[in-house]
């Protein structure tokens, strides 16, 4: 990891730690409307794949119905457009990107940090291979450069085969070679026009012309 990364990591879980102490108020506010909703958990953690590929849990705001004993919904991990797995207030985070507010604590302590790949779950990483090596060398983030590159495609495709076999098989060799690239190239720069893409696209602007 470059030493850039290494800044930034310290500095992104100072910035997490403050982040979760302004924003409690706000994510205590949706975990309440969470639980409301349905009675479920408000909160939930995902398996994902962190760095060196150690594994780790990922903390959301649960979006989905809680059908296992943890609070999670079943069924494949990955979530298609109009996925009936999802309730109507998870909709509402889901499009705003809320349920990843909860994150925060995984970026300050040191699991994450605030821009970097977005962490894959176990059955679609291949420790063995050199690019998921290189990708695994970082930590992942809370937002990354495929979501700008291949976000809508990616959901498309999962919509298509919500079973994974084509986002295996199509999706993430692409999201591995984009994450590569940013983890072996990143730099202030980078990182301002993977921010400035990212408010765009949650502004429902283009982001082709950055």
């Amino acid at each position: 990891m470059s030493r850039y990364l290494r800044v930034r990591m310290v500095l992104d879980r100072l910035v997490a730690a403050v982040g979760l102490v302004v924003l409690s108020p706000v994510i205590g506010v949706l975990g309440w409307l969470v639980h409301r909703h349905d009675g479920g958990p408000a909160f939930i953690t995902v398996e994902r794949v962190g760095r060196h590929g150690r594994p780790m849990r990922m903390w959301k705001l649960r979006s989905m119905r809680a059908e296992s004993a943890d609070g999670r919904a079943t069924g494949v991990s990955l979530t298609s457009a109009g996925d009936d797995r999802i309730t109507p207030i998870g909709a509402k985070l889901r499009a705003g990107h809320l349920d990843e507010l909860p994150q925060l604590f995984n970026v300050a302590r040191g699991e994450m940090t605030l821009l970097g790949p977005r962490p894959e779950a176990p059955e679609y990483v291949d420790a063995t291979d050199d690019d998921w090596r290189a990708v695994l060398a970082a930590p992942p983030g809370i937002a990354g450069p495929t979501q700008l590159a291949v976000g809508d495609w990616e959901r498309d495709i999962i919509t298509a085969a919500p079973d994974g076999s084509a986002y295996e098989r199509d999706v993430v060799p692409v999201k591995v070679a984009i994450d590569r690239w940013y983890v072996e190239q990143a730099s202030p720069g980078i990182d301002a026009l993977v921010v400035v893409g990212l408010a765009r696209r949650l502004a429902g602007r283009p982001v082709g012309a950055l």
